[in-house]
């Protein structure tokens, strides 16, 4: 396995696999700007249409941060 200081890029579908969340979610942690262009996730090729690939450690390190805020200051 890659070390933690490596981007490990994976499809959608086996980035969502890892934490057991859906190819949903992780659009909607994109749309909501908690996974960001470029350090969570990239187009495979420079096309829009191109499927995306993530960023494993990135992803979950932005998801232990997610979990880690303070509850008071999260959106209801």
């Amino acid at each position: 396995m890659p070390t933690p200081s490596l981007a490990y890029w994976a499809s959608s579908r086996a980035t969502a696999d890892a934490p057991s969340v859906s190819v949903r979610t992780l659009f909607r942690w994109r749309a909501a700007g908690l996974l960001k262009a470029g350090t969570h996730w990239r187009r495979k090729f420079p096309a829009s249409n191109s499927p995306l690939l993530y960023d494993l450690f990135a992803v979950e390190a932005a998801m232990r941060e997610a979990a880690a805020r303070d509850p008071r200051f999260l959106e209801a």
